[in-house]
C-alpha cells in the first residue's frame, strides 16, 4: 500500500502580504491543504474561493479553504503576516506597538491550539515580534524563525544583476542583522563569478562609474521604503521569499537562508537571547545549524549595533509576556 504525506500550511492574515503569499503557495503547488485565517472571516473565505478558482490552469490540485485556530493543531508550517497597514513614512520599528496587539492574541490561539509545527514570523518588525512569538509559544528555537534578511538577500541580488546586466543568481553573499535600518552586507563574504564583489567591481571600474559597495548597500536598506513610496506596499517579493522558506521546509531541501533567529552564543557573534538575520542552514526540522562568516572586526561592530536595536524594542514588549 502506497503511504501519502498530507501536509497543511496555515496563513494569518490574508491582507496585500497573505494574500500575496497564498497566491505564490498555491502557484507552486507546494502543500496539500493551504488554510486561510483572517480576523475577518468573509476576507478569508473569499480568498480562498478566488484561489481555488484557477485550479484548472494549476500544475497541482490543493485544497484551499478558510478556517480557524482548530487547523493549527496539525498544521505542518504556521504563516503570521498579520499586521497594521503601513502609515506614509513609517518606519518597521514605529509600528511595534500597533502589532503588538495584532500578533499577541493570534499567538495565544496558536499556543491554546497545540500547535507543534514550524512558525514563520513575516509580521514586522519581524526580528522583535519572532522574539516574542518565541517566547509566547513556547516552541524550541529550531521551530520559531522569521523571514528576516532573506528578502533584504535576495534584493540585493537583484540590485546587483540589474548593474551588472547579469543573473543576480550568480551572487553568493547574504545581508544580516535586523529587516531594517540596521542591517547591512558584509561585503567581505560576498562573492560573484568566481571573485570576491569588490574585487569584481574593482576589475571592472570603467563599467561601472559611481557603483560603489556602500551605495548597492543603501539601496538594499531602502528598496522596501521605495516600492512603498512608489506603490503603497510591498507584497510579491515577500510572497516568493516565503514561499521559498516553505518550499525548503516541506521539500527538506536543505537550504541556507538569511532568516532571523534566536542567537545563543553562536560563534564570534556573542549575542544572546535576541533574534537577528544570519545564514543557518533550514530543512524539514526547522532552523538547523549557523554558518560562521568569519565577520571583519567592523562587520562585527555592526552587528552588535544592529543586535542591540532590536533587544531594546523588545525590552519595550516584554512585559506583554507576563499577560
Amino acid at each position: 500500500m502506497i503511504a501519502s504525506h498530507h501536509n497543511r500550511v496555515v496563513i494569518v492574515g490574508t491582507g496585500s502580504v497573505g494574500s500575496a503569499v497564498a497566491g505564490a503557495i498555491v502557484e507552486q503547488g507546494l502543500c496539500n491543504e493551504l488554510v486561510l485565517i483572517n480576523h475577518n472571516p468573509n476576507k478569508a473565505k473569499g480568498l480562498a474561493m478566488d484561489l481555488a478558482d484557477g485550479s484548472e490552469f494549476l500544475g497541482r490540485f490543493i485544497t484551499i479553504r478558510s478556517g480557524d485556530w482548530d487547523d493549527c493543531a496539525s498544521a505542518d508550517v504556521v504563516v503570521i503576516t498579520a499586521g497594521p497597514k503601513p502609515k506614509p513614512g513609517e518606519t518597521r520599528m514605529q509600528e511595534l506597538d500597533a502589532a503588538i496587539d495584532i500578533v499577541d492574541p493570534i499567538l495565544k490561539h496558536i499556543k491554546d491550539s497545540g500547535f507543534d509545527g514550524i512558525l514563520i514570523m513575516v509580521s514586522n518588525p519581524v526580528d522583535v515580534l519572532s522574539w516574542f512569538a518565541w517566547r509566547r509559544t513556547g516552541l524550541p528555537r529550531a521551530q520559531v524563525f522569521g523571514s528576516g534578511a532573506a528578502l533584504d538577500t535576495s534584493r540585493m541580488k537583484a540590485i546587483i544583476g540589474a548593474t551588472t546586466h547579469l543573473d543576480p543568481r550568480l551572487v553568493s553573499g547574504y545581508v544580516i542583522g535586523e529587516h531594517g535600518d540596521s542591517q547591512f552586507v558584509p561585503w567581505s563574504t560576498v562573492s560573484f563569478i568566481g571573485k570576491s564583489f569588490a574585487q569584481y567591481l574593482e576589475d571592472n571600474r570603467d563599467r561601472y562609474p559611481g557603483v560603489t559597495l556602500a551605495g548597492i548597500e543603501e539601496q538594499t536598506r531602502r528598496r522596501g521604503l521605495d516600492i512603498k513610496g512608489l506603490r503603497g506596499g510591498t507584497s510579491y517579493g515577500i510572497a516568493a521569499t516565503v514561499a521559498g522558506l516553505i518550499r525548503t521546509i516541506l521539500w527538506n531541501e536543505r537550504s541556507v537562508v538569511s532568516v532571523s533567529t534566536l542567537i545563543s552564543g553562536e560563534y564570534e557573534y556573542e549575542e544572546r537571547d535576541v533574534f537577528l538575520s544570519l545564514p543557518v542552514a533550514l530543512d524539514g526540522s526547522g532552523v538547523g545549524d549557523f554558518v560562521d562568516l568569519h565577520l571583519s572586526d567592523e562587520e562585527l561592530a555592526k552587528f552588535r549595533a544592529s543586535a542591540a536595536v532590536v533587544r531594546e524594542h523588545c525590552v519595550l514588549i516584554g512585559g506583554r509576556l507576563e499577560a
